[in-house]
């Protein structure tokens, strides 16, 4: 893979010649993303103002960072990165669109505009501050296409302000669809081989369902998250039969009847059903019960559930789970200092997987008592 670097040289440009991303990876996070706004049209004046309203959602804390700024100035310590706008003519100013540093332009125009409307009050120094940028643009020309995915993972996927798992994958999939090996994709976001690889899965497997003539409408980002649950539980990975080859689930029927727990989909009346599978995690309770008859069956029911077939499940199949419990608290309790200085992603993640199922333990008991 080549040195980015060689292809990076400063800049500087005025803000009034910065366009806002309307194809921002970040706007999946809204339900949004699944058209993209051709290039040609990313100067029109709406397009812009739809970008930075989208920008100002409390999903990514530009208040916090328009304050930050107005507090102590735009301080460029990591340099905003653009590219020519591909639309330039050559009788017009050219334009500029940000690979890296959306949510820093909308910040300054934020405050810009509340310069304009006189509820803020900044001089002369400080109008430059925000408004002349030094940034970094890229020669797109002679730099891989990978770039346009690699600069923002950079920051996002690992960074200061962290891109949701949807985002992530996306970026992985889009490195390997440019040729990037799995290793190759994961080195470049920052992240493991092996996460980097579930990434992908999971993305193509949300990309599967949208093709789905029954259930693609209900296929959104929001959705990424059971699939990416599914990839970490071997039992209903196996039970939908994932191919790497085909990069496919291949059980049609019990991938359908998936799509149907987890977005409810609709009814021969038309009406929306509400999902047996309520949030993501309750894939860990689902893997299990898929190799059990009886409790299969009582999901499968038309008033059936996820919590009826779990007290299936445990009735039929009850647990010595005590002593299990008892031991992983004395392995805790003895967890020394360097253990826990030392620990990686993956042993935080595990940690939080015990805390929430703990947590859904309790409150499944509540449930049946109540």
């Amino acid at each position: 893979m080549e040195s980015l670097y060689r292809f990076l040289s400063p800049l500087m440009i005025h803000i009034d010649d910065v366009l806002l991303d309307p194809n921002n990876p970040r706007f999946a996070e809204l339900g949004d993303g699944a058209d993209p706004i051709p290039e040609v049209r990313f100067a029109e004046t709406k397009i812009q103002r739809d970008a930075y309203e989208k920008m100002r959602s409390d999903k990514f804390d530009v208040l916090e960072l328009k304050d930050t700024i107005k507090t102590i100035g735009f301080l460029p310590m990591d340099k905003i990165v653009v590219r020519e706008w591909k639309a330039n003519n050559n009788g017009d100013r050219k334009r500029y669109v940000i690979i890296e540093g959306n949510r820093r332009i909308t910040a300054l125009r934020w405050l810009l505009d509340l310069h304009r409307s006189g509820k803020e009050t900044f001089n002369d120094d400080q109008l430059q501050n925000l408004t002349e940028l030094e940034v970094l643009l890229l020669d797109q020309e002679n730099a891989p296409e990978t770039a346009l995915w690699i600069l923002p993972g950079l920051r996002h996927v690992s960074g200061i302000k962290e891109w949701g798992p949807y985002q992530k994958a996306r970026a992985v999939f889009q490195l390997r669809e440019s040729g990037s090996s799995p290793q190759e994709a994961a080195q470049s976001l920052g992240l493991s081989t092996r996460a980097a690889n579930r990434l992908w899965r999971s993305y193509l497997a949300l990309e599967q369902m949208k093709e789905d003539e029954e259930f693609g409408e209900f296929a959104e980002p929001k959705l990424y998250s059971f699939f990416e649950e599914i990839f970490k539980k071997p039992e209903v990975k196996n039970w939908l039969e994932w191919d790497d080859g085909v990069r496919r689930f291949i059980n049609v029927g019990n991938l359908r009847e998936m799509y149907s727990w987890i977005s409810g989909g609709i009814d021969d009346d038309d009406n929306p059903v509400e999902p047996k599978l309520s949030e993501a995690k309750s894939i860990r309770d689902l893997a299990p019960i898929l190799n059990d008859p009886k409790a299969l069956a009582i999901l499968r029911a038309e008033d059936g559930s996820l919590l009826k077939a779990r007290a299936k499940y445990e009735a039929d199949l009850p647990e010595e789970w005590q002593p299990v419990i008892d031991n992983a608290e004395s392995t805790l309790n003895n967890l020394s200092i360097s253990t826990l200085k030392n620990m990686t992603e993956e042993d935080i993640e595990l940690l939080i997987r015990v805390r929430d199922r703990l947590t859904s333990v309790l409150a499944d008991r509540d449930k049946l008592l109540a």
